[in-house]
């Protein structure tokens, strides 16, 4: 690798980095949102379509526990294979046929018939879905201005939010006539967003990783203005390796990276795949009215937590919201406090970790540089993936063992280990140039 920068532009108020809001920003927005937004929807339709599922296929909690882990069993392999994969051939080639397996993916869960062939299916949409994690992020960050780059990544989160609780609406009004079509649904946002990713480009700072100026060059001449530089980025002689995460430079931020985005959302996934017993085993009063009200905190923080992300030091903010999510965690698995005080706790927590997952596509991200951006954010997606898939796995079988109080309690040990682990290796990237 080159130990020079092949193009200097920190002089320059023309970069690519401080250009105008344009039409590129705005198909690169659309194609990563709604790709996001997607992958929020595929995970929140089966809460509900379990249960239905559950009645015709005659699920145990081992095997319920399977069929609403398998997408995250996916995402794990499909971050961790395919973030090297976009680091090595490109973003653009990876992010476009992505959707279209999504498409073809989400249309074969209308023929299911047994638990295996439905667990296969979500699989392998858990696969397209670690592509999303492991490459959308990391485009949209190299091709957004510096200036809107940490609230427009913030907003990935929120727009997941959206997904996923429209996603838990459609579920619950129309799982009961039949589960199949609900989660076969996801084919059609599917669709739309594959047709916009056609017109998307290579992103330019890739092509310049890569030494291929002339292509960076043509990139930024058709869609921005004349004159427009090209950002600041070091070529290498070869692409990065997989096993660079782990030599001395990196090796804390990779472990790290895993580390946050596992204990963020495992207890989360848990908790939202199976959000009715859960709730009811706890004592709050069941109804619309109550899941409303939980989603409605959810979106809300994943909201107000856009420019809370923007405006606060990343180190500082994954410190207190895990300390947050442990105390309330606790609260909850505590059956002989007030209802009230459940039902506060409860809301804390789903408000704090919708939040604080906004930095999920925000941190990673930052911490990598381009040649191995997508292999970086890839493994950080996997293991929290593995981390959500087990505690998913889990939830069902510690509910029917124990009860769902001790099984929340047991959920708590997630943001402790996030808690100790920031404390100790949480970088600071806030305002730090992505290169």
């Amino acid at each position: 690798m080159s130990s020079e920068p092949n193009i200097t532009t920190s002089a320059q108020s023309n970069s690519m980095d401080d250009a105008r809001w344009n039409k590129l920003h705005t198909l690169a927005t659309f194609c990563t949102l709604g790709g996001t937004a997607l992958d929020g929807y595929i995970l929140g339709v089966v809460g509900d379509a379990i249960g239905a599922a559950t009645d015709e296929m005659h699920f145990t909690p081992i095997t319920q526990g399977l069929v609403g882990a398998s997408a995250l069993i996916g995402i794990f392999i499909g971050g961790l294979v395919f973030g090297r994969v976009a680091d090595r051939w490109g973003r653009r080639t990876v992010f476009k046929w992505n959707l279209i397996a999504f498409v073809g993916l989400s249309l074969l869960q209308l023929v299911a018939v047994t638990t295996w062939d439905l667990a296969a299916y979500r699989v392998l949409l858990g696969v397209a879905i670690g592509v999303e994690y492991a490459v959308g992020a990391a485009l949209l960050t190299e091709f957004a201005p510096a200036r809107v780059r940490s609230a427009l990544l913030s907003t990935l989160q929120a727009t997941w939010f959206v997904g996923f609780v429209g996603a838990n609406f459609i579920s619950r009004a129309w799982s009961q006539d039949n589960w199949r079509v609900v989660l076969a649904s996801s084919a059609i946002p599917a669709l739309i967003v594959a047709l916009a990713r056609l017109r998307l480009p290579e992103s330019p700072r890739w092509l310049i990783s890569q030494g291929r100026l002339d292509d960076a060059r043509a990139v930024v001449d058709k869609h921005f203005p004349a004159g427009t530089a090209l950002p600041e980025v070091e070529t290498v002689e070869e692409p990065a390796k997989f096993r660079e995460l782990f030599d001395r430079d990196h090796w804390r931020r990779s472990v790290y990276g895993g580390i946050f985005w596992a204990c963020q959302v495992g207890p989360l996934f848990a908790i939202f795949t199976f959000i009715t017993p859960v709730l009811d085993g706890i004592g709050l009063p069941s109804g619309f009215t109550r899941d409303f009200i939980m989603n409605m905190l959810q979106l809300g923080g994943a909201i107000v937590f856009i420019w809370i992300v923007a405006g606060t030091k990343r180190r500082m903010l994954v410190i207190s919201t895990f300390a947050l999510m442990l105390v309330t965690l606790i609260l909850i698995g505590f059956p002989t406090l007030p209802l009230a005080v459940l039902a506060i706790a409860t809301g804390v927590y789903m408000f704090t970790a919708a939040g604080a997952s906004n930095l999920q596509f925000v941190y990673p991200s930052e911490m990598f540089e381009t040649r191995m951006r997508t292999s970086g954010v890839g493994f950080s997606a996997s293991m929290s993936r593995l981390g959500a898939a087990l505690a998913t796995y889990l939830l069902p079988v510690l509910m029917a063992t124990f009860g769902a109080n001790v099984a929340i309690i047991m959920l708590a040990l997630f943001p402790l280990v996030g808690l100790l682990g920031s404390v100790a290796w949480a970088p600071e990237t806030r305002n730090k140039a992505i290169k």
